[in-house]
């Protein structure tokens, strides 16, 4: 019987495969690294949200992509930036969701999903100090961009990330415009795009502090 077993054993152990550990090791165990949010996730709970919501018109909050491409390539600036946009579009979801219509019961609520997932993608930031930018972004206001007549494709990284911070800031002032509201719930679509970059922590085991 015992024999028996430990051929049974050997059988197992011959049909494992060897796996190479692709985390880091703790206690001499493999510990694989996950994603520190799958972005994904972001994308699926923010169409639930948004499906319903009619393509805002007006200036957008958030640059175009080939402009924020150049954020996302510098960590500091990024990181920065990307706390802002959660906290705006955090904010916004609190008060839109006072407004919807009441979720039936067993029904899952997005808006509230989203919400506790925005604290999560703020966890996944990398923390840097930002109180200069934000010093520079509060200094420098939108009508200043436009008397450089600097067009947006050619400002650098630094100026954009100003004048990113500069539209967040409008936005936060005029937070119970429904407007802004429409905006934000319509730009919510493509949020998980601007937070893939150099500022956002790829697994959960990458810390660094500026």
């Amino acid at each position: 019987m015992a024999s028996a077993l430990q051929y049974f054993v050997l059988i197992l152990i011959l049909g494992i495969p060897v796996h190479e550990c692709t985390g880091v090791f703790q206690n001499e165990n493999c510990i694989k690294e996950g994603p520190c949010f799958d972005l994904n996730m972001v994308a699926e709970i923010a169409e639930q949200v948004s499906k319903d919501v009619v393509a805002a018109d007006g200036e957008n909050i958030l640059l175009k992509h080939n402009s924020f491409d150049k954020i996302r390539k510098m960590k500091n600036l990024h990181s920065c930036v990307l706390l802002e946009i959660i906290d705006l579009f955090q904010k916004v979801l609190v008060e839109t969701e006072r407004t919807s219509s009441v979720y039936p019961k067993g029904d899952i609520n997005y808006h509230r999903e989203l919400i506790h997932i925005l604290d999560q993608l703020r966890n996944c930031v990398y923390k840097m100090k930002c109180n200069k930018l934000y010093k520079k972004a509060g200094t420098s206001p939108i009508k200043e961009f436009k008397s450089i007549q600097i067009p947006e494709e050619k400002m650098k990284p630094k100026q954009l990330a100003i004048l990113q911070l500069r539209k967040l800031k409008n936005a936060n002032e005029r937070l119970s415009d429904v407007h802004i509201q429409e905006r934000v719930m319509d730009e919510l679509k493509t949020l998980h795009l601007y937070m893939r970059g150099k500022g956002f922590q790829k697994n959960k085991n990458d810390y660094e502090e500026a």
